[in-house]
């Protein structure tokens, strides 16, 4: 079996135990219900771990998945002040061609004088319509980044966790990157 196929059936996996038991997007009334449920039964919380990249398409793209919407009005070191909006496709192989698990959507802000650090807001928005908030603060050329997930939707509702990100590929002419994402979450 192909290692791609492979990852597609642990990621399907992954995310169908951590959905079971939990429901889709709902209207208040039922979060409300599922929230008095959940406390009724004693639920004990589920821990998920996820493997998977999220994609940032540059300047060589025909689509480029982030996009400049403020920057300093003075040249700044390390792009000091500088805001993009992002939509950048998750996979769960590095390859672009890999199966497309949902996006990475928000936004993130260069907030050192000292080295490129992006402080980032954004949701890991999967194709079941579930979520994941991350918010933190991202030094980009480290080799490793922890950020912590702050919350969640659908399966994963009322989450909380880490997720760390590893720069798998960049390329600084196109301003192309394969970020790989090892997330650990606790949710109902």
């Amino acid at each position: 079996m192909k290692k791609s196929m492979i990852v597609v059936i642990l990621w399907s996996s992954i995310l169908c135990k951590a959905m079971a038991g939990s429901s889709p997007l709902e209207n208040p009334k039922a979060v409300e219900k599922w929230v008095e449920t959940l406390i009724k039964s004693n639920k004990q919380e589920k821990l998920s771990k996820l493997h998977f990249y999220f994609h940032r398409l540059g300047g060589g793209a025909s689509s480029p998945s982030a996009v400049v919407v403020a920057k300093a009005n003075a040249t700044m070191p390390n792009s000091f002040g500088l805001t993009v909006i992002r939509d950048d496709p998750l996979t769960v192989g590095p390859e672009m061609s890999s199966a497309h698990i949902g996006y990475a959507q928000g936004m993130s802000a260069t907030v050192s004088l000292e080295e490129v650090v992006l402080v980032d807001y954004f949701t890991l928005s999967f194709g079941d319509g579930s979520s994941l908030a991350v918010v933190g603060s991202n030094a980009i050329f480290h080799e490793y980044r922890e950020l912590p997930i702050v919350g969640g939707t659908g399966a994963f509702r009322l989450a909380r966790g880490v997720v760390t990100f590893q720069t798998y590929f960049f390329n600084a002419t196109t301003r192309d990157a394969s970020i790989q994402a090892d997330a650990v979450v606790f949710h109902y």
